[in-house]
């Protein structure tokens, strides 16, 4: 377990921002956001303040791709300090080979104690951005569209949505419900990905560590596209749209998952379905690690309705209907045994 903010801490939430951290110090980072709601106040100001250093480095490469780390360094600084008439100290910057990353992080960490500075840097910005750490969170856009956003998420539009086009960015899963508007498209950016609708209500997954986009639509049409491949299939309800990074392709399916929005519904409902693919879903909708270490036959199924219950509770009751055995290692959960 991690300690309170201290350097040690503001270092690896840093490094857990640009994704440089293993998976160990990953779950310390989520665990030590469990511990109180101020943590994750903390994650997310942070986040903020990466973010757009992120955007200060990225605007000046395009510059001049030839970029001088320290100069660029000392310009920000001083960019940050005006406003207040105030300034930030900081040690002379070694003469090696360094990153913008971490010229990104220490800007990060040292804005974040610096409360003027963090006033500052997010007040300026027209950006609104809405970010979930271990819980999920509900959105109303300003066009009256309702979208709920899973854990470790976020979702970004520019001060102009809704003017001609109704634009913004997502990073993670979210459920949106949009509201009619056939003048002003409704469209969806992730890193790799474009959806467009006009009225309709769907599911977007889209977390950068897995290797599939997946869209699921459960009221209208949806375009789902994937830009720089010049590929994209039409969607309608009870169909889903799946881009495979690996293989850079596009297609669509009919989605047979009855519990692919039981992140935002806590509702899960299991028919005949097969011990792995309980796991599978369970892991999704709790954000855990489920393995499965135990030989299962193919008969071991599972017909069973969960609404609102805690994962402890779902555990108990497939412990005492397929005899399970399993062990709890923080965020993994590992089935040893199964007796059906």
């Amino acid at each position: 377990m991690i300690d309170d903010k201290n350097d040690s801490v503001k270092e690896l939430l840093t490094r857990h921002l640009a994704g440089e951290t293993s998976v160990d110090e990953a779950e310390q980072v989520h665990a030590w956001l469990d511990q109180k709601p101020e943590n994750e106040q903390y994650y997310n100001d942070l986040r903020k303040v990466f973010d757009l250093s992120q955007q200060h480095y990225a605007r000046q490469s395009h510059q001049d791709l030839d970029i001088n780390i320290d100069a660029e360094w000392n310009q920000f600084v001083n960019q940050i300090s005006k406003p207040e008439g105030k300034s930030v100290t900081m040690p002379a910057p070694e003469r090696q080979s360094a990153s913008t990353w971490y010229r990104v992080a220490a800007a990060a960490i040292i804005l974040i104690v610096s409360g003027f500075a963090l006033n500052y840097f997010l007040n300026r910005e027209t950006d609104i951005q809405y970010q979930t750490a271990d819980s999920t969170q509900e959105v109303v856009l300003p066009d009256g569209s309702h979208v709920t956003l899973n854990r470790y998420s976020r979702l970004a539009l520019t001060s102009s949505f809704g003017k001609e086009k109704r634009t913004l960015t997502l990073t993670g899963e979210g459920f949106f419900d949009v509201a009619h508007d056939k003048s002003k498209p409704f469209i969806i950016n992730t890193k790799s990905t474009r959806v467009e609708v006009v009225g309709t209500s769907f599911n977007v997954r889209a977390y950068d560590s897995l290797e599939k986009v997946e869209v699921t639509v459960q009221t209208g049409i949806v375009k789902f596209a994937v830009p720089q491949l010049n590929q994209e299939v039409k969607l309608v309800a009870g169909e889903k749209g799946i881009y495979a990074k690996e293989n850079s392709k596009v297609e669509s399916k009919v989605n047979d998952d009855a519990n692919f929005i039981s992140w935002n519904t806590q509702k899960i409902v299991f028919n005949e379905n097969s011990l792995q693919s309980v796991i599978e879903t369970l892991s999704k909708t709790y954000h855990v690690n489920i393995v499965l270490s135990a030989d299962v036959p193919a008969s071991c199924v599972v017909t069973v309705t969960f609404d609102h219950q805690s994962l402890d509770a779902v555990l108990h009751v497939l412990e005492s209907t397929l005899n399970l055995k399993y062990i709890v290692n923080g965020n993994r959960i590992e089935i040893t045994s199964a007796g059906c």
